[in-house]
């Protein structure tokens, strides 16, 4: 109602040259909240936010506000600023329900985004004319796919794709798909750094190891991968991309005959996550949804072809052949084939020159669906396509949870990261409603519904590590042409609207995505929710807000189904409602309107999940972390008590919180029963209290830093005592708990109390401990992998610069080292500040080193600097250390 409201005022005070100053006001003072950061101190209802108080975050409040200036001046509507409302409910005063924080920080993009779109909507409608649609699209797709390999290459190649181009390596080395020879020389180390073993489940009948995945995209990349190795595998694969992406582009456009349509449904298939990540990662079903398009394109060439008079049959050879490549991707991929292929033949009869191009199409799937029977014959003595798999799970009941999971799963389910793909079942709708269209829709349903199906009765319907939706991938553009159709069809404002705000969400997702941590957000487990909401919002929990599916309870999936499915149809009718109304004829307010009631359904969702969960929808330890980081790393701060409206000095921030984390789901280095207690991300440098609650006294916690052996403290789990105190002089890449088989069984919950946290001027190092080792009376902490760490002592790596901070357990003027150098000539510098100490070692050679320590700081940054190095499987027979060590070094007490 009172979007309605300022729609009147705005019209009323339009032309004052003082509206759009406060506009620019408006936008400038939420520009600034925007930039703090709100959380549950996690004592009670407090809550805090710390604000910047910066000439960065005073720039950018103010290039906000003077963009909302132009925009309003230049006759943007005004109205959709009233969302920046959202930004403020988490800053009232007093007792507040949990939901109250859904808009704070990363959440806050959301709104920004909707208003910049609502905003952009009060203007009348750009019109663009694209002179090659198709190029366009594709080349769009390529530059899309080409910058999302860029962010997330430190993540990639994971998973099963080293598995996959092992098989290419065995068959460009070795002219065979024997791939134990492979592993056993490491020929993946050329693009995968970790130890790979075989994936295989039965061996073949020669005794031979063969890959338990489909040699097809191995071969395919095959050509690539010998020019240019793994890189050139994805510039392969992200060209084989953009051209199904433009493919994608011209079938909807034959269906819909409509630009604006086809640009869409355009964005909709290739804006979206699933097809972002397969269009670069080494999988098969990249590669196969461009191959099972082009049976969508032979269908609707037969439909053309009917009304003409071309008897060529060289297009139909070449959609055979796409089609006969499938089976080859994957075993799944048959249902495709076969479908698609006994679509064709139905639509066939009716074109010129039938039988000859029925032969034509006919003639490589058939010659291919022989070679591929004969193939598992050959390796594995059976017919029989599974044989590969050795029996894995797979049953009719697992569908129900497998389709609704691979639709709706907040970690593996399309929609999730892609609600505009909504539009497609809509469209498939219009389309087996009208008899134009009708035989379109029911060929669409005869493929995706029976090939679902099939993914969905595999026990691992999610695709093993890979990006969301990775087995709905084959089928997705097959979604273009009906969300195409139900474009066209749309029959309000209310319906547009909403699904360009679902488009406007996917493309969010995907950017989040890409974007953040390299990609890792992308690729969940099945231990634990979406990785990507604990960095949507910290402070609350919305693991439990949205549908997920574990294996043992598959309740809270379709409850979540249910009551995101209420809500959006709720919210969907409650637009239509006020579409009509008089104060809401202008596009700008009228979109508004819907974001905001989209704002308002989402909100109820997710508090009604809470409640029928149980939970108060707190989880405020990312937030918390988040608070200390930043009290860090800024210089000045302003810290408020929100629910006392009182201000924390800085220096009390810390002593507020209490951090809980919850118990880990992360498996350990040897599996489930090595996993830790907990695990708690990147700690600042800082004093630190532990305390444990338990159910019984009895055995013995690990504190460390790193998912290793070592342990910076091993502690009692004693009946009552003090908290463990810990301090780290550096920031630490974790703080890991692990604990014995019976204080696996004893602990129930940790909660961290912050101290003292190090701002700027007081860090050794703005870098992060990767790892730290105890040795003897002082602790070691890796500030890079460049140190290979060992109980006793640690290895500088070769010819390099590696960094270490030394802390002593108490304070001391200096700590000795032993330096003893490897099998080969070595000059060695030693830097701590202004003092330097250089030496030239003979192979073994020794020295003693004092190192002075800064005594104020209670710790010391050491650089050590090599000339040379060796490799011990070099000078040792019997060694297969690869690694390039320089000097060891050993604290002597």
């Amino acid at each position: 109602m009172h979007l309605i409201l300022l729609s009147h005022l705005g019209r009323s005070v339009r032309t004052s040259r003082v509206f759009p100053l406060v506009a620019a006001a408006i936008a400038s003072v939420a520009a600034w909240l925007s930039q703090s950061l709100v959380l549950f101190t996690g004592t009670g209802d407090g809550r805090m936010a710390l604000l910047p108080l910066s000439l960065t975050a005073a720039a950018l409040a103010l290039s906000v506000g003077a963009a909302a200036w132009w925009a309003v001046r230049r006759g943007a509507s005004a109205v959709p600023l009233a969302l920046l409302a959202l930004l403020a409910v988490p800053w009232l005063p007093g007792r507040l329900p949990s939901i109250a924080l859904l808009w704070t920080g990363p959440m806050v993009w959301l709104v920004w985004l909707a208003v910049a779109l609502c905003m952009v909507a009060g203007k009348d409608h750009l019109r663009f004319q694209v002179t090659r649609p198709r190029l366009t699209a594709g080349f769009l797709a390529f530059v899309v796919g080409a910058f999302a390999f860029w962010q997330v290459s430190p993540s990639v190649p994971g998973g099963d794709e080293p598995h996959y181009l092992v098989i290419t390596q065995s068959l460009l080395q070795d002219r065979d798909i024997r791939i134990e020879n492979n592993h056993r020389q490491r020929d993946y180390r050329a693009y995968f750094a970790g130890e790979l073993n075989p994936d295989f489940r039965v061996r073949g009948r020669n005794g031979a190891i063969y890959s338990i995945h489909a040699p097809g995209v191995s071969a395919l990349v095959a050509p690539a991968f010998a020019l240019a190795g793994y890189r050139g595998v994805v510039v392969f694969l992200l060209v084989l991309s953009a051209l199904g992406s433009a493919l994608t582009w011209h079938l909807a456009w034959l269906v819909s005959r409509r630009e604006d349509a086809a640009w869409f449904s355009w964005a909709a298939v290739t804006l979206s996550a699933t097809w972002i990540f397969h269009s670069f990662t080494v999988y098969p079903d990249g590669p196969g949804a461009v191959l099972a398009l082009t049976g969508a394109w032979a269908l609707l060439r037969a439909e053309r072809e009917a009304t003409l008079t071309d008897e060529s049959i060289v297009p139909w050879l070449f959609h055979g052949a796409a089609l006969a490549m499938l089976p080859w991707m994957h075993t799944r991929f048959a249902a495709i084939a076969g479908l698609t292929g006994a679509l064709v033949l139905l639509r066939l009869p009716r074109v010129p020159n039938a039988a000859g191009k029925a032969l034509a199409f006919l003639s490589l799937p058939a010659v291919s669906a022989l070679a591929w029977i004969g193939y598992f014959i050959t390796i594995y003595g059976t017919p029989n396509p599974a044989a590969p798999f050795g029996g894995e799970a797979n049953a009719l009941a697992f569908i129900p949870d497998g389709l609704a999971g691979l639709l709706f799963d907040q970690r593996f389910g399309l929609l999730p990261y892609a609600p505009v793909l909504l539009c497609a079942g809509a469209g498939l709708g219009l389309m087996v409603v009208r008899p134009r269209l009708r035989h379109y829709g029911l060929d669409i349903l005869a493929v995706v519904v029976p090939y679902l199906l099939v993914v969905t009765s595999v026990a691992i319907w999610w695709g093993g590590s890979s990006a969301p939706a990775r087995f709905f991938m084959p089928v997705l553009p097959w979604l273009a042409m009906p969300a195409a159709v139900a474009w066209t069809a749309f029959p309000s404002r209310a319906a547009r609207t909403l699904a360009g705000a679902a488009l406007a969400f996917t493309v969010f997702a995907s950017a989040a995505l890409v974007l953040v941590d390299d990609g890792a957000l992308a690729f969940n487990s099945r231990v634990g929710y979406a990785r990507w909401l604990e960095w949507l919002n910290g402070s609350l929990d919305l693991g439990r807000g949205l549908p997920v599916w574990w294996r043992d309870d598959e309740g809270p999936l379709f409850r979540g189904i249910g009551i995101w499915t209420a809500s959006a149809v709720a919210g969907y009718f409650a637009v239509r409602s006020l579409e009509r109304r008089r104060g809401l004829q202008n596009r700008g307010a009228f979109a508004a309107t819907a974001a905001f009631m989209a704002a308002v359904c989402a909100m109820v969702a997710i508090s009604v999940s809470w409640m029928v969960s149980g939970v108060d929808g707190r989880a405020a330890v990312p937030a918390q972390l988040d608070a200390l980081r930043r009290l860090s790393n800024a210089r000045r701060l302003l810290a408020l008590d929100l629910k006392r409206v009182d201000r924390i000095a800085p220096a009390g921030v810390a002593s507020v919180l209490h951090i809980a984390p919850p118990l880990s789901t992360v498996n350990g280095g040897a599996g489930r029963n090595d996993r830790p207690l907990f695990v708690v991300p990147a700690v600042p440098a800082g004093e630190y209290h532990l305390r444990v609650s338990r159910r019984a006294a009895g055995g013995w916690l690990m504190i460390g830093i790193g998912r290793d052996q070592f342990a910076l403290r091993t502690e009692p789990l004693d009946a009552s005592g003090p908290p463990i105190s810990v301090t780290f002089p550096v920031a630490v890449r974790a703080l890991i708990v692990r604990g014995d088989e019976e204080a696996r069984q004893n602990v129930q919950g940790l909660t961290i109390e912050p101290v003292r946290i190090l701002r700027p001027n007081e860090r050794l190092s703005k870098d992060v401990a990767r790892r730290a080792v105890r040795y003897g009376a002082a602790t070691a902490f890796f500030m890079d992998d460049r140190s290979f760490p060992e109980p006793e002592a640690f290895w500088v790596g070769g010819a390099r610069d590696a960094v270490v901070v030394l802390q002593p357990d108490r304070p001391r003027a200096t700590l000795t080292l032993l330096v003893r150098n490897g099998a080969v000539e070595n000059s060695v510098l030693i830097s701590a500040g202004s003092w330097r100490d250089a030496a030239s070692l003979g192979p073994g050679e020794e020295r003693h080193i004092d190192v002075p320590l800064d005594q104020a700081r209670g710790a010391t940054l050491l650089r050590f600097t090599t000339s040379a190095g060796f490799r011990p499987s070099a000078v040792e027979p019997n060694s297969r250390d690869d690694r390039f060590l320089g000097v060891l070094v050993k604290v002597i007490n």
